[in-house]
């Protein structure tokens, strides 16, 4: 992978997420609608964010307590195409839906 990929991939995802926040700011009519929904998009962003920025550290997390849950670690780059899917899935479900 080239030396510019991770930060180009960070930005891209932190640019995608902005453009979710200010579509779901421009949806809100009233202040308090406002906050909510920068508040719920802004929350649910949280984890795609987490997976692609921290796709590595994340796949080497097996768990606090030895149980049957985790048993290996997954590979970075699989935890990052997992975000990548999440961070894209309503357009993607948009461009499934919309009709023509």
């Amino acid at each position: 992978m080239p030396d510019w990929f991770p930060n180009f991939s960070r930005m891209l995802s932190l640019v995608i997420a902005l453009i979710y926040l200010g579509i779901a700011s421009l949806a809100a009519l009233s202040a308090a609608k406002l906050m909510g929904n920068l508040l719920i998009f802004g929350g649910a962003l949280l984890l795609p964010l987490a997976c692609i920025w921290y796709g590595d550290e994340l796949g080497e997390y097996l768990g606090p307590f030895p149980s049957p849950g985790f048993t290996r670690r997954s590979p970075g780059w699989m935890v990052k195409l997992g975000g990548w899917i999440l961070l894209l899935l309503p357009v993607i479900l948009f461009l499934f839906t919309r009709r023509v």
